[in-house]
């Protein structure tokens, strides 16, 4: 029973923060080329997100942004590694 319980608050403190490394803004890929702001913003809203195909729609467009961003700089940016609309679908935050 204690076991039980034990995993369920697990899940539900993994479901209030879907993917934590991400939220401070650091793991972001192309966070070098964002400000503070922008990092918190594409955060919140990647967080305020209702539907699967929203975030992916949105994940789409900033990674676009981004390689955008890096070619006017001619940086080279590492591969999309991770979703973290999959994430949030998968801990039930979007459905």
């Amino acid at each position: 029973m204690k076991s039980l319980i034990a995993l369920m608050a697990l899940c539900l403190s993994a479901s209030a923060y879907a993917f934590p490394w991400y939220a401070s803004g650091n793991g972001i890929r192309g966070a070098q080329l964002m400000t503070p702001e922008e990092r918190q913003a594409h955060v919140a809203r990647l967080q305020a997100m209702k539907t699967l195909p929203e975030c992916e729609a949105y994940w789409t467009a900033h990674n676009q942004d981004v390689d955008a961003r890096a070619r006017k700089l001619n940086i080279q940016l590492p591969p999309v590694q991770g979703d973290p609309c999959q994430v949030m679908a998968t801990f039930g935050r979007i459905k």
